[in-house]
């Protein structure tokens, strides 16, 4: 069965060689789709020379860059990673492994840069906070590091293109109503703590309250406003 990656970049050039490198290496071989929002480094020229598509999105935000990668793909599963991760060779392997009758699969995330407080906050809203997230079955997706079957994203319409923040859980909030979602501890992704400062973790765990409370309790539609406009 054919896995299709979607990498998205904005002026990665530091970063998505490794990444594209990571994923050829793969023991299963994998489809590798970038997607570009217009760079100015040399982003888009590393990528045309590493992955097996590499298109420009429209300018309107992350989830319509999504929504371009997994639409190009020929694949039955449909990955994403970031383009500052570090995938282990047997990713894709483990994810196919680990699928079975899920309709999506996600894993920890694991730093390899940073300093103490950043690594922290990555250990805690990337790893401990998602296997958290699955055991109360209201899984967190994230999708620095996430697989999910063609079929599902073509079911719920793919991403919201008017949520380009947290996107990826607001995904998930309507993947939940047509299957079981998985959490593989063993599908480690090597990320960068760049990005898991304070701020975002505040953001996020607002966010997954919030509506956790909406939808459990008060049996409302989740919130798609308000925390990314």
């Amino acid at each position: 069965m054919l896995v299709s990656v979607i990498v998205c970049s904005k002026n990665e050039e530091k970063y998505i060689g490794k990444c594209l490198e990571a994923l050829r290496k793969q023991t299963i071989k994998p489809e590798i789709i970038v997607v570009d929002g217009h760079s100015k480094d040399k982003t888009f020229k590393i990528a045309e020379k590493l992955a097996d598509k590499v298109f420009l999105d429209h300018g309107k935000g992350i989830s319509e860059a999504r929504n371009l990668g997994w639409k190009s793909a020929g694949g039955k599963i449909i990955a994403f990673c970031d383009a500052d991760t570090i995938p282990y060779r047997d990713w894709v392997e483990t994810i196919l492994g680990g699928i079975g009758k899920n309709i999506a699969v996600f894993g920890p995330l694991v730093p390899y840069d940073g300093g103490k407080r950043a690594k922290l906050n990555l250990k805690i809203w990337g790893h401990y906070f998602l296997r958290v997230s699955a055991k109360l079955r209201y899984p967190c997706l994230c999708t620095g590091n996430l697989a999910v079957l063609r079929t599902a994203l073509k079911a719920v319409g793919g991403f919201d293109e008017n949520v380009n923040i947290l996107e990826d859980f607001e995904l998930g909030t309507r993947l939940r109503k047509l299957g079981k979602i998985k959490f593989l501890p063993k599908m480690c992704m090597p990320v960068s703590s760049r990005r898991y400062q304070q701020g975002f973790a505040k953001t996020a765990l607002e966010f997954y309250i919030a509506n956790a409370i909406r939808i459990k309790v008060l049996k409302k539609s989740p919130k798609t406003s308000g925390y990314w406009k």
